[in-house]
């Protein structure tokens, strides 16, 4: 028992973690006046947060006594059904991914990660067909980041992370 809990500390612990690096990204980027410098302080900001929010889910394995490396919501939700359990905190992250803040995060976290110039086609697979990609040379070479969020958004997005994970890990009790 002693061991379990030595690890869901630890989990805790990077779950906190990662939400003190956003926390100081948005900080480095609120005090830059370089914009470029600025862009890479709210992606690195995006990245923390949306890390977070991946290692409160490893987190939530660890609660459930699953042992899985890199589980997503998926594979803990199929994991405890077939058990025969339901996790109100997997529902309530389903739900907030879906329609919420956490849909905003996981949607600048990927515009972060797969920019693609504009004369590329890319295929759209829940459209099946095929759409434009918005210019990243223009972006880079022009400054604009008018996609990515400020730090103030990032910043809300952070404090609405970290008081849901509050309010679920208050909710977990061992069992």
């Amino acid at each position: 028992m002693a061991g379990k809990t030595r690890v869901a500390k630890y989990q805790a612990d990077r779950t906190n973690q990662k939400l003190y690096f956003c926390r100081l990204s948005c900080q480095a980027a609120g005090n830059t006046n370089d914009k470029q410098l600025y862009q890479a302080h709210c992606e690195t900001a995006i990245f923390h947060l949306y890390g977070a929010f991946l290692a409160f889910i490893q987190e939530l394995s660890h609660f459930y006594s699953l042992n899985m490396a890199m589980p997503t919501l998926v594979d803990v939700e199929k994991a405890l059904a077939e058990r025969t359990q339901v996790s109100p905190e997997i529902q309530r992250l389903h739900q907030l991914r879906q329609q919420g803040f956490l849909a905003d995060v996981e949607r600048a976290y990927q515009r972060c990660l797969y920019a693609v110039p504009s004369d590329t086609v890319v295929e759209d697979s829940t459209n099946n067909g095929r759409v434009q990609a918005s210019d990243l040379i223009v972006n880079v070479v022009t400054l604009s980041n008018q996609w990515l969020p400020d730090e103030a958004t990032i910043r809300e997005w952070r404090q609405q992370l970290l008081e849901l994970i509050e309010q679920l890990r208050a909710g977990m009790v061992e069992f």
